[in-house]
């Protein structure tokens, strides 16, 4: 049966994508502080406990330094993929360009809700920190390798995708209020930790300031769109309000940047010596402006299809639109191209996380929710058990549930040597255990090293 070319081709935009980004990401899974504990009762002093707040490292690790080091390493590796309603297989299939079989396709279409919500993140680096003993701070240098993925829209926009418009066969599928954001950067960053003991009472603050060096992004937003396909696919008619931006020609060096952009992080908590600490962080504030290689189509309009066959949606690119050989009457009814710079806010991240030592300190439990400025994102909400096997081992066991997640439940091992540290853990097991079946999935290991 003939298909039209735009009846699926304002969701294609988000197949591609899948196809570029072979190497998936994620990002984040709450935190607690190290702790410094006695070798006989497990004294834990909550103001050197600070908590991971983000939900990758949803672990106790000890980044404290000893008393005769004034230097730290740490590398660490974290992705998550997040969504309500699309198994892990099937995710995992479209990232890295390999087939779907039906039967996956008929178990997402099923599971999924009113809408279709897809996140994934990967942020993987390394951190020099130096305590300045004179001012009493620790300055921090660091260099990471950030991608990030966000999806989401109405339903019918993934049954038009994988079944075809013929699905909606006499019926109007609604394909409004697509979001579609995808970022691919390095990120180099200087900052610095304050803590100030006021007896009973201790406060940290910390403020990191980056520079951001563009190799990718794609930004789709609809807003009114629709598809109706006639019976028998005699015509289709599409109503589209549709706004795409891109910068994909990749960057061959340092000084050819597709774009430049600045970030800021910033942490203040406050902690009651070994009895309780608050944590509240604001991550990823900052922007994006796209200077090279910028592809933009825009437009609103509606537009009468007859017998016309749409090509293969893996390979559409942004390039799709001039290779169409329609009429001019047509032609005129499409998105319109230009090449101008353009800029996009960062989705930022906001956390707030609360720790307590139980059983003589060898048990600390967290409780953190978090929010990300992303669109049909709920606070995320999340607990955390660390259990101290000994004063340098500790296993955890995490649940959480809400933002584009079902319910996730996570496990994770930390230990820590004099000159050495190792985490190794997941925030979300199901989804790589049952891949087939349920949503998501995270890994996470850092490593870190005292001198």
């Amino acid at each position: 049966m003939k298909k039209t070319f735009l009846a699926l081709i304002i969701i294609s935009y988000i197949s591609p994508l899948f196809a570029q980004d072979s190497t998936a990401v994620l990002n984040n899974k709450g935190n607690t502080d190290s702790l410094k504990t006695s070798r006989k009762n497990y004294v834990v002093k909550s103001y050197l406990l600070y908590n991971y707040t983000q939900l990758a490292d949803n672990n106790v690790f000890n980044q404290q330094f000893r008393g005769d080091a004034f230097d730290r390493i740490i590398i660490d590796g974290n992705f998550n993929a997040n969504s309500k309603g699309v198994p892990s297989a099937f995710a995992f299939n479209l990232l890295f360009n390999q087939p779907i079989s039906s039967a996956l396709i008929n178990r997402a279409d099923k599971q999924l809700g009113n809408i279709v919500k897809f996140d994934e993140n990967l942020n993987t680096g390394i951190t020099y920190e130096r305590h300045l003993k004179k001012a009493d701070l620790i300055l921090v240098l660091g260099y990471n390798y950030r991608q990030m993925l966000n999806i989401s829209g109405p339903k019918q926009a993934f049954e038009t995708m994988f079944y075809g418009n013929a699905h909606f066969e006499g019926d109007t599928a609604n394909l409004s209020n697509i979001h579609f954001d995808f970022y691919n950067y390095n990120q180099y960053s200087i900052g610095i930790i304050k803590k100030i003991d006021y007896g009973n009472y201790q406060m940290q603050f910390g403020v990191t300031g980056s520079f951001l060096q563009v190799i990718n992004n794609i930004d789709i937003q609809t807003g009114a769109t629709s598809i109706y396909t006639a019976p028998y696919g005699e015509f289709v008619d599409i109503n589209y309000n549709l706004t795409y931006n891109s910068a994909t020609a990749s960057a061959p060096n340092f000084g050819a940047l597709n774009g430049v952009g600045a970030s800021g992080d910033f942490n203040l908590s406050f902690a009651n010596k070994d009895k309780w600490k608050i944590s509240m962080d604001l991550r990823d504030v900052g922007i994006m402006t796209f200077r090279k290689h910028e592809v933009n189509y825009s437009g609103t309009n509606n537009v009468n299809f007859q017998g016309f066959v749409i090509p293969n949606l893996l390979q559409f690119s942004s390039q799709t639109f001039d290779t169409l050989n329609l009429d001019s009457a047509l032609t005129s009814k499409l998105p319109s191209k230009s090449n101008n710079q353009y800029s996009l806010f960062l989705p930022f991240t906001a956390d707030i996380i609360f720790s307590k030592p139980l059983l003589h300190d060898r048990l600390v439990l967290t409780a953190g929710i978090q929010y990300r400025h992303i669109p049909n994102y709920y606070p995320y909400g999340y607990l955390k058990a660390n259990y101290f096997l000994s004063p340098d081992m500790v296993v955890s066991a995490s649940a959480g549930a809400g933002g584009y997640s079902l319910f996730d439940l996570g496990f994770e091992f930390a230990k820590t040597w004099k000159y050495f540290d190792v985490a190794l853990g997941s925030s979300n097991l199901l989804g790589l255990i049952v891949p087939g079946y349920y949503s998501g999935g995270a890994l996470y290991l850092k490593l870190g090293t005292t001198f």
